[in-house]
């Protein structure tokens, strides 16, 4: 028997609205990675409204129709797709139903696609918005994590791109990154080779009176010693406002800690323990009993644990598994960073800073602008803190730390110790100067410290001291300053001009005169026999007598081949490539002989 053909387009209008929805989904998954996490938040609610209209449009089309995919009523089938449940409209008729029968962990009814209602009436019913978009909803999380490293791969920074004479350029790099005998190694091979580009550096060398050598960089290093009652909670050094709690701050404590009643108040009554109030406010300072870092802040493994009880955030300091690179995941695009050049060691400024005070500024002030200005040598003194076009890195990799900082640039710091100690330190890393430090502390019975400082420089060959500064006490810079009589800078400058006189007239380099064939001669004589020199330090003077005329074509060769043998000859007649790899594997020998 012929019927009347059923009409089909209630049955595909389910089937389009889904095919609506993946479309949708497809379209925002491609675009949503162009956008920020702000976009894709907002792609996610567009994904949701779009699944709703959708969902609703079927609702309309299929109001007026009998039987879906499950089968007519009656039939023994279970209702399917094609119809929906007479009164159930939207997100209320799913919140309804949820309420009446549905688990929260099924969100089809616990009867398959085509499954019944729990309550029994037996109608058909269509999925509600809210089931379509979990059918259809895509997992946000690898478009979350792909959108992570497109704006951390922006926000990395550039590797530079190198320009220029390479071995320049390396020198630049390492003492960039705080590697100052590396630096030189590399700015001396960069002369030897004996470009073009070279010959500016090599009309830069000057003369030193004191040591009574031709040179381009004097080499200079600091140290420190504190004696007396080095364990005091505050140092009390000089500062520019004249008070460094040297009289105890106007009040002292019972405990005779230097904390004045209203810290102490303070102190107690927010809970703060009275320990972790830094120098400025009276507390324990470095060293402290309460394990307080430098200058009474807390130390970093500290503040890490406390960002992360906190749920502190921001790049690079997520929590882990939530989506944001954290401390204990895997940032993507650390691989592309180029790390971060660090010149000098804020470190040792900060103790230098705790135990000196002004006269650590004061003296870092006047050797930085002698520095600057060539006093002690010109070379390196170009390098730019960042730059964009001398690469990142020393014959493919990165810089090593070097055994010794650099205090400020292109002053090392020896360490801490007697000036006997750490002058001998100083000759063994093939310095020529000394700059010492010496601090000592004596605290009285109510809390208030002394601290007197001095400043001496010393010829790091022989360990004598070539002149010392006056001594500098903080408790006199209090008492001027009380009644008026003169500031702390002009004190602390008032103690040192005799040091800086001495500095100026004897160690300052001039010129380096004219020598005859006779006396380079000579000269190369007493380099070949320097222990103190590295290879490649002697290979520059000697290529430099020769660039001048002094010294013959042969000469120059014969003093190469008993410097360096096979490599220095690469350095003088092989090819730039040839003569980089040489100058590379002698920094390597150097550097093994020296540890």
């Amino acid at each position: 028997m012929l019927t009347k053909s059923a009409d089909l387009s209630p049955r595909l209008s389910s089937p389009l609205a889904g095919w609506k929805l993946c479309l949708t989904a497809f379209c925002l998954t491609a675009g949503v990675t162009t956008f920020s996490s702000v976009a894709l938040a907002q792609g996610q609610q567009a994904a949701m409204e779009a699944a709703e209209r959708a969902a609703m449009e079927a609702q309309a089309r299929g109001d007026d129709v009998s039987p879906g995919y499950g089968g007519p009523p009656g039939s023994g089938g279970p209702p399917g797709y094609g119809g929906m449940e007479p009164g159930y409209e939207g997100m209320d008729s799913y919140e309804m139903e949820m309420g009446s029968g549905y688990g929260m962990d099924d969100p089809y009814g616990g009867s398959g696609y085509g499954g019944q209602s729990n309550s029994g009436r037996g109608a058909n019913m269509q999925p509600s918005p809210m089931v379509m978009l979990e059918l259809f909803n895509p997992d946000w999380s690898p478009l979350t994590e792909r959108v992570q490293q497109i704006f951390a791969s922006a926000a990395a920074p550039k590797t530079p791109v190198a320009l220029g004479p390479v071995l320049r350029n390396e020198a630049h790099v390492a003492y960039r990154y705080g590697n100052l005998p590396l630096a030189l190694q590399l700015f001396h091979g960069f002369i030897a080779r004996g470009s073009d580009a070279a010959e500016r550096q090599m009309d830069q060398i000057k003369f030193s009176k004191h040591f009574r050598k031709p040179l381009w960089h004097l080499r200079i290093g600091t140290s420190l010693a504190v004696h007396g009652d080095s364990s005091t909670a505050d140092p009390s050094p000089i500062t520019e406002s004249g008070s460094s709690g040297g009289m105890g701050r106007g009040g002292m404590s019972p405990d005779g800690m230097g904390m004045d009643s209203g810290m102490m108040e303070m102190a107690m009554g927010s809970g703060m323990d009275p320990g972790m109030m830094g120098p400025g406010m009276g507390g324990p300072g470095p060293g402290g009993p309460n394990g307080m870092g430098m200058g009474g802040e807390m130390p970093m493994g500290d503040m890490g644990m406390y960002e992360g009880d906190m749920g502190m955030g921001g790049p690079g300091m997520g929590m882990p598994g939530m989506g944001m690179p954290g401390r204990g995941g895997r940032n993507p695009a650390a691989g592309m960073a180029v790390p971060k050049a660090e010149m000098t060691d804020e470190e040792v400024d900060a103790r230098m800073e705790t135990f000196l005070g002004l006269v650590a500024e004061t003296v870092k002030s006047g050797l930085s602008k002698r520095i600057t200005e060539g006093k002690f040598g010109h070379a390196l003194t170009d390098v730019e803190p960042e730059s964009t076009t001398q690469g990142h890195t020393v014959n493919g990799d990165s810089v090593d730390q070097a055994a010794k900082s650099m205090w400020i640039p292109s002053v090392l710091f020896v360490g801490e110790g007697n000036s006997r100690e750490t002058v001998k330190t100083a000759h063994e890393h093939g310095l020529d100067l000394l700059v010492h430090f010496d601090v000592g502390l004596k605290e009285n019975r109510v809390g208030a410290v002394s601290n007197i400082s001095r400043v001496k420089v010393l010829d790091a060959r022989t360990g004598k001291t070539l002149v010392s500064s006056g001594p500098m006490d903080n408790t006199e810079v209090e008492r001027m300053t009380r009644v008026g009589r003169g500031s702390p800078s002009a004190y602390v400058d008032e103690q040192l001009k005799s040091l800086w006189a001495v500095v100026d007239e004897r160690l300052t380099l001039s010129d380096l005169p004219t020598l005859s064939p006779e006396v380079a001669r000579k000269r190369v004589a007493q380099v070949l026999g320097d222990s103190s020199m590295t290879p490649l330090r002697k290979l520059a003077e000697i290529r430099y007598y020769g660039y001048r005329g002094w010294l013959t074509t042969e000469e120059v060769e014969q003093a190469f081949e008993i410097t360096g043998g096979v490599d220095a000859m690469k350095v003088l007649h092989g090819s730039d490539t040839q003569a980089i790899e040489a100058i590379h594997k002698l920094v390597v020998q150097t550097t093994a002989d020296e540890s």
